[in-house]
């Protein structure tokens, strides 16, 4: 799909971010594709109150918000009534930590992306959540896209990925991944048969 493909017109988005320079930035690629009005705010806050006034079609948000965390916001939005629980989470983040990462994902978040990104980034991320061809999995203990190709039972095991860390591994010790370390975690994951 080329960028002339899809325009974002009439496509309503909620930016929850609170570094202007960053949200320049994301608002002046958006517009390239066509969205010119995204709502803007600067906290988790502001991002609650904007969606009980209102309904988005999206939400790009940061990863670490000043009053708590990107996937707090998101379980927040998993947790609410249809139709926000089901709004698509793009989060676009410098802290690419692998706690984060697992954490953003584990919350429910449809798409992850490192910053810097480019204009041709944001477009592909944001036309592969246009395509719905994931389902929607509510459980008790997770409400997002499902992660697997198909339903085959639970996985062998434990049912913990590799990837998955335990609470005591901090920041200090953990490489920042790369986008392509970040879209492997967040492609959907072969589940193996009972």
């Amino acid at each position: 799909m080329t960028l002339d493909k899809m325009k974002l017109s009439g496509v309503t988005a909620l930016i929850v971010d609170s570094d202007a320079f960053a949200v320049d930035l994301l608002t002046q690629m958006l517009r390239g594709l066509g969205l010119n009005t995204p709502k803007v705010v600067d906290s988790a806050a502001a991002a609650k109150a904007a969606m009980s006034l209102n309904t988005y079609d999206l939400c790009i948000c940061e990863a670490e918000l000043s009053d708590c965390s990107g996937a707090e916001l998101i379980k927040w939005i998993r947790a609410q009534k249809a139709p926000l629980k089901y709004l698509p989470v793009l989060v676009a983040t410098g802290y690419s930590y692998l706690h984060n990462i697992t954490a953003l994902r584990d919350a429910g978040a449809h798409l992850i992306v490192r910053k810097p990104l480019s204009g041709q980034m944001l477009y592909d991320r944001i036309a592969w959540l246009a395509n719905p061809s994931r389902s929607f999995l509510e459980t008790d203990m997770y409400t997002g896209l499902d992660r697997r190709f198909r339903s085959m039972g639970p996985p062998d095991g434990d049912g913990r990925r590799d990837t998955d860390l335990s609470g005591d591994i901090g920041e200090a010790t953990e490489p920042n991944l790369s986008q392509a370390e970040i879209d492997a975690m967040m492609r959907p994951t072969k589940v193996a048969t009972i």
